[in-house]
């Protein structure tokens, strides 16, 4: 696998950093470029260090088995952890991943000296957290406080949300300049490596982290807030630790690992009275692209947030669920889309339990009847499951090879090449 020098151009009031790969064998839906696009005014922070499309780029050189020829310049200290990382992650994840040979056309560091302090955003209870705590008022220290926080498309909202996108993200900006935060919004098709190849779940942090070395002119640090607590990674893998995140720092950008030691429940318990979190909370993906709601408050991740809000009796405060609960009764949701699976339920009764007993009945019922649920769903036949398709059911489209690309930037590239 070759990843070529990153080359930046400017288009339509954008800038775009971009690599082409070439894989030793052609492979189904891998994108000819990797691509990073951001509005123009920010183009002076961007960096053509090779360091943000090895990380990510890597990913698929360890799924395929292909060693990496890298042709840009790379951090000695990143290519340093590297044979480390990979090793972690073959022992955390050893079938999807295996650890290739990288040779560098050149080892140097960025000539710079930045002092900036960024975080990925994107309105989530772990993004929120790790924001809330790196403001002056939670963070004494002054190297330590946030200054720009990316909120990307192409991520966990798809490229052809855009209109939804941009909405949020012009909330998002209002928000963020209230407490002294520029937001950058950031589109890119690193996901393409990973899905639907590997778990996204699992592989989703060295595209955050190939984003954060993107902007190699501004940041020193670069927070990745947690997705799974401590008690979390003990019992479920995934890439994206406080041990693998670190390793992928270079000479002038110390990556951090944050919120780790903190459960959901907690977080939400310690920022339910900020207004900020109050009006903004981002927790789930509404099926129709062009709602302006931010939650469809019925989903499984909206209803177990919620359920922590309501237990503190500030549910009326939130003003991003379109349906909050109202009643103890309400709580009875959680059947619908329960999901043992996701470790959850672990935090949440002795959390109900400390904070407001009365309402662990109904989160009983609601467990006990979505375990059934949970069983008839995921086991339904494979027969089965694909006649349902027809139908909108178990359809995935993450999966679509336009999922995680602009088609028409990706045609633009390409032909560039011709």
């Amino acid at each position: 696998m070759i990843i070529h020098q990153p080359e930046l151009l400017m288009r339509d009031g954008d800038a775009i950093v971009h690599a082409r790969i070439e894989m030793k064998q052609s492979r189904e839906n891998i994108p000819d470029h990797l691509w990073y696009r951001v509005p123009e005014q920010f183009s002076q922070h961007l960096s053509l260090q090779g360091d943000a499309f090895l990380i990510p780029g890597l990913l698929a050189g360890m799924h395929f088995q292909e060693d990496i020829e890298m042709r840009g310049t790379v951090s000695p200290r990143l290519a340093y952890n590297l044979e480390e990382y990979q090793e972690l992650l073959h022992f955390l994840l050893p079938k999807p991943v295996t650890p290739v040979k990288i040779n560098y056309s050149r080892l140097e560091p960025l000539p710079v000296n930045p002092a900036g302090m960024g975080t990925t955003f994107s309105g989530g209870v772990d993004s929120f957290y790790s924001l809330w705590k790196h403001l002056p008022g939670n963070q004494p220290i002054p190297g330590y406080q946030i200054t720009h926080a990316l909120f990307l498309l192409g991520f966990d909202i798809l490229h052809e949300n855009r209109p939804r996108y941009e909405k949020i993200q012009s909330r998002y900006r209002d928000m963020l300049r209230e407490v002294d935060i520029e937001l950058i919004p950031l589109e890119t098709n690193l996901v393409r490596l990973i899905v639907p190849r590997m778990k996204f779940t699992h592989f989703y942090a060295p595209v955050l982290i190939g984003s954060a070395h993107l902007f190699g002119n501004l940041f020193s640090k670069f927070i990745v807030p947690n997705s799974n607590d401590h008690w979390q990674n003990k019992r479920w893998t995934s890439s994206s630790n406080p041990t693998s995140d670190p390793l992928l720092s270079s000479d002038t950008l110390t990556i951090i690992h944050h919120g780790a030691s903190t459960r959901r429940v907690e977080k939400v318990d310690e920022m339910c009275d900020w207004d900020l979190f109050q009006n903004n909370l981002r927790v789930c993906t509404p099926e129709d692209p062009a709602s302006d709601i931010l939650n469809c408050s019925r989903c499984e991740k909206c209803v177990r947030t919620m359920i922590p809000i309501y237990a503190l009796g500030k549910m009326e405060k939130f003003s991003t669920f379109e349906k909050p609960f109202k009643t103890d009764r309400d709580l009875l949701w959680w059947a619908r889309k329960f999901d043992h699976t996701k470790d959850y339920v672990v935090e949440v009764f002795p959390f109900i339990r400390r904070i407001n007993p009365r309402l662990i009945p109904w989160l009983r019922i609601a467990s006990l009847a979505g375990y059934g649920r949970y069983w008839i769903v995921n086991l339904l036949p494979k027969p089965l499951q694909r006649w349902l398709q027809r139908y909108g059911y178990y359809v995935d489209k993450l999966n679509h090879k336009t999922a995680y690309e602009d088609p028409e930037l990706a045609e633009f590239l390409r032909s560039r090449e011709i």
